[in-house]
């Protein structure tokens, strides 16, 4: 009697050992299959839905990888331009919807954002580039294109940075302030 009542744990000990190990397994095998491991760290991706023509939606997805010019690490913010005050840059984070329309030959631009505002506050050791990859959000054949991220270094700080455009910093963070060392914008896309 008490070696059935043994045999009966160990065969449920066996099982819960077996099923956990075919989980984990299976975890893993779906974690490798959705492709976010070859995403490199700073890379911009953008996913757009169209129609391949036969009223099927078709997911592009378009990744770009940051420029080697660029700090090898993530950016303390990243975002959508807001304003400039003096030496202040004031960015968007979070969720971005921008949107661009022209009405008369007068151009408008407007902005949503669902994270926090940061502060970027420059001096005259911080370098800026301009983000200048061309690129189209298009349908194509392949449901996925990789672009390398070509910026231009500015020999001065800009004057104006354009409504709407992509704006990433790295520096130090100090709360909702960032003391920028390296800053790219670019146009809005």
């Amino acid at each position: 009697m008490m070696n059935r009542k043994w045999i009966t744990i160990l065969g449920v000990g066996l099982v819960v050992v077996v099923l956990a190990a075919g989980g984990f397994t299976a975890v893993q095998l779906l974690a490798d299959q959705s492709g976010e491991d070859d995403i490199p760290a700073g890379a911009m991706v953008f996913e757009d839905v169209f129609d391949d023509g036969s009223g099927s939606p078709v997911t592009v997805k378009t990744i770009i990888e940051p420029s080697a010019d660029l700090p090898d690490r993530p950016a303390e913010a990243s975002g959508v331009f807001l304003r400039q005050v003096d030496n202040s840059y004031f960015v968007g984070t979070g969720s971005v919807s921008v949107n661009v329309s022209t009405v008369n030959g007068e151009t408008s631009t407007a902005v949503d954002h669902s994270g926090p505002e940061i502060e970027v506050v420059v001096g005259r050791d911080t370098v800026f580039y301009r983000d200048v990859t061309q690129f189209e959000l298009e349908f194509s054949e392949s449901t996925e294109q990789r672009l390398q991220q070509e910026v231009v270094r500015l020999d001065t700080q800009p004057e104006t940075v354009p409504d709407g455009g992509s704006f990433s910093v790295w520096g130090e963070k100090r709360g909702d302030r960032v003391v920028a060392e390296v800053v790219v914008f670019s146009n809005p896309q």
